[in-house]
Parts: C-alpha cells; structure tokens; sequence
C-alpha cells in the first residue's frame, strides 16, 4: 500500500499521504486500493479536503475501502 500511495502522493507522517489528484487519477487510485488491500483486514480512507467547487459531484468527498468497523481499542482522541 505505501507503494502505491507514494506512486501518487507525498508521504505526511506515518500511513498518512498528501496527493493531488485529478477525477481519472482518483478513481484509478481507488481501484488499485481494492486490489491490493484485505477487505477483512486492511481499512484505507481517502478524503478529499479540496474545494467543494472543485470536486466532481459524483465522487464522495470521504471514500473507505476494507473493514467499516473500528475495533475496539484502536480508538484514537485528537484534541
């Protein structure tokens, strides 16, 4: 996964990646994502935080492929 997500972005800190991508690219990421991850395993969120101008209206600004739940203990507090 750090492969393929730095094949279209920048690293920011640990799992977490910056990258400006067009409608195409965005697609063709979120493809290569369901390919490569464990659905029951791996979970993979990609947001968009641009422009809601910007954004085709048919792409979810929030999109997430893998396991919906989050497991208990892996909860994290951001203050």
């Amino acid at each position: 996964m750090y492969r393929l997500a730095k094949a279209y972005g920048d690293p920011i800190q640990y799992s977490v990646f910056s990258c400006l991508l067009r409608p195409a690219d965005r697609v063709r990421l979120a493809q290569r994502i369901e390919m490569l991850i464990d659905g029951k395993q791996d979970r993979v969120v990609i947001v968009d935080i641009g422009a809601v101008a910007d954004r085709e209206t048919w792409i979810p600004s929030i999109e997430t492929f893998g396991r919906q739940e989050i497991r208990k203990g892996e909860n994290a507090i951001i203050a």
